[in-house]
């Protein structure tokens, strides 16, 4: 088992450093000069933007600035904005935590109401209550988050006079504040993401049900309910789990439109800013940083899988 740990954490690496390419090079090739795009409209001579590209190493040869942004990297320098002139990581770092925590809501809350409602709608398969759950979550599918999400917010104006509050407020600072601008956000990404989840689980259980353990389980007198529990249950998560983690590792860069409608700051926000400006160093900080919680959430889901199943052992 630690060998394959050792070893899976090794793979991390080319796929990090294919990925770091990837972002350098394309982003070069693409068509746009970020310096004329800061400068547009203002009357600065030719010689102060050649000033500022030899500033940021912009005029020295592509694999030159790669090489000196891996070696940063490995340093934990990320480089620095070009339109803040901060450092990338101090950027992301203070939309992170917002981002983070909406996500780790929205996937608590998609888990409390995929796993029991799929497992039931399984169980009880062509009744009434099975439709029920197959009508919550194709609506669940249909409807987007940020539709979601502006029909809670006119809701709260409408019957409560109130909106969730514009200022983020870190959770250990009000707690009671951050949970009343994060939970809406978090209810509405959460039920589509639910949704998905809840499919999932109804089709994995329908499908584990059929196995002859459950069968000769049934056989043996053992009570449906443990049935249930005990064999059917972990088997079906498994496929449930990988589309939890993935779409977990989606929401950390990919909740753009959710959080222009809930005016919040994270990283969904600043990907579309640096993209808009050009702003190479930011883009690749951003894309390297989604790569790592995909890598590092699908080591997490091959771990998970030799608890849920006995079966699967890591040699």
């Amino acid at each position: 088992m630690l060998r394959y740990i050792i070893h899976r954490l090794l793979l991390m690496l080319p796929t990090l450093f294919g990925v770091a390419v990837l972002v350098f090079f394309l982003l070069r090739l693409a068509p746009g000069d970020p310096l004329a795009m800061m400068f547009e409209g203002a009357n600065v001579s030719k010689e102060v933007i050649e000033g500022e590209r030899a500033r940021l190493g912009l005029d020295q040869p592509m694999i030159v600035q790669f090489g000196k942004w891996l070696v940063g990297i490995m340093h934990g320098d990320f480089g620095v904005s070009l339109w803040t002139g901060r450092p990338v990581l101090y950027e992301i770092g203070i939309r992170l935590q917002l981002s983070l925590q909406v996500a780790i809501m929205a996937t608590i809350l998609a888990v409390l109401i995929a796993v029991p409602l799929g497992t039931l709608s399984a169980i009880f398969k062509d009744s009434w209550i099975d439709h029920l759950v197959r009508i919550i979550s194709i609506a669940g599918l249909a409807v987007p988050s940020f539709w979601l999400g502006m029909i809670i917010i006119l809701l709260l104006l409408t019957y409560f006079s109130w909106i969730p509050p514009l200022t983020f407020t870190p959770f250990f600072e009000d707690p009671w504040k951050n949970m009343s601008q994060l939970i809406w956000p978090a209810l509405a990404v959460g039920y589509r993401y639910s949704a998905v989840a809840m499919r999932m689980m109804r089709s994995s259980v329908l499908e584990v049900l059929q196995e002859d353990y459950v069968r000769t389980a049934r056989a043996k007198g053992v009570y449906e309910r443990l049935v249930v529990s005990r064999h059917a249950m972990r088997n079906a998560l498994l496929p449930v789990v990988t589309v939890v983690g993935l779409e977990f590792a989606f929401l950390i860069g990919g909740l753009v439109v959710t959080e222009q409608v809930f005016n919040l700051n994270g990283i969904g926000k600043l990907f579309v800013q640096a993209v808009a400006r050009g702003d190479y160093t930011m883009i690749q900080g951003l894309v390297l940083l989604v790569a790592v919680f995909f890598v590092m959430i699908n080591f997490a889901i091959d771990m998970l899988y030799a608890l849920l199943d006995p079966r699967i052992r890591y040699r």
